[in-house]
């Protein structure tokens, strides 16, 4: 990076700016081995990963820079109907089948979960969300922060995305992200699992509730020993948000399950 290079903050981002056609963010022990998932897809067909740069002279990773917008709120239009449910679904199911054959080595490292898959895991990106994806007219062309990928089950970033884009939250909630109205939250979910391929809206919605609560215990336990992101979460309340989103979910559960 010479000194004419200006560094922007990217909005919402955590230690993250971009300089010239790079993003630099804080890097940590998990960062060789989050690289190493990113080179292995990107060369198996999964472009919407961002091509990671290696680290610069300050130690920041550095990843190339994906043209477009991510979709704040509000959401892009997309995203409110059926048709932006079949495309992030499909995209995690293409993501998923191409992450199958990554073997992340002895020596990997992650920000958080076990150094090694288990039967049936995978690395998942971990935080799968509207928020993660980027746009450029109408069109699905990247797919960013790759930092809380880790080994895990499938189902455990399937249910990552339908938690927030279904939403299977309050209708307070949803219309923070751009529903006029109440959402039809039964069909997304089952129009997301249709997408997917292979699972049903109740085993969906059982990895859902895992999730609160292993949410729940990371961020007190992983929180109080100031480990980030964790500490930051803890600090702005993410307690209440979590309890909030267990709660819904626990009165809507059999409607959304259709039992």
């Amino acid at each position: 990076m010479s000194a004419d290079d200006d560094e922007l903050e990217l909005p919402g981002a955590i230690g993250a700016v971009r300089v010239g056609e790079t993003v630099r963010k804080t890097a940590g022990p998990w960062t060789t081995t989050v690289h190493a998932l990113l080179r292995f897809v990107r060369a198996e067909g999964f472009g919407l990963a961002p091509e990671p740069l290696g680290v610069d002279e300050e130690g920041r990773e550095v990843l190339a820079w994906i043209e477009g917008d991510p979709a704040g709120r509000p959401w892009p239009r997309l995203l409110l109907g059926p048709d932006g449910v079949v495309e992030l679904a499909s995209m995690v199911r293409k993501y998923h089948d191409v992450v199958r054959a990554f073997d992340p080595g002895e020596d990997a490292r992650w920000r958080s979960g076990p150094a090694r898959l288990g039967p049936g895991e995978i690395a998942l990106h971990g935080d799968f969300a509207p928020w993660n994806t980027v746009w450029r007219d109408s069109s699905l062309v990247g797919v960013i922060d790759w930092d809380m990928a880790e080994p895990g089950l499938p189902i455990v970033d399937l249910a990552f995305l339908a938690l927030h884009l279904v939403p299977l939250r309050s209708d307070a909630r949803a219309a923070l992200v751009g529903f006029a109205s109440p959402p039809d939250r039964r069909s997304r979910l089952a129009t997301l699992c249709d997408a997917y391929g292979g699972l049903e809206p109740a085993e969906v919605l059982e990895a859902v509730a895992s999730f609160h609560e292993r949410d729940r215990r990371r961020t007190v336990g992983w929180g109080r020993e100031g480990r980030e992101p964790w500490a930051t979460f803890l600090a702005r309340g993410e307690l209440a948000t979590i309890a909030d989103d267990t709660k819904w979910l626990d009165a809507h559960r059999d409607e959304l399950s259709g039992s």
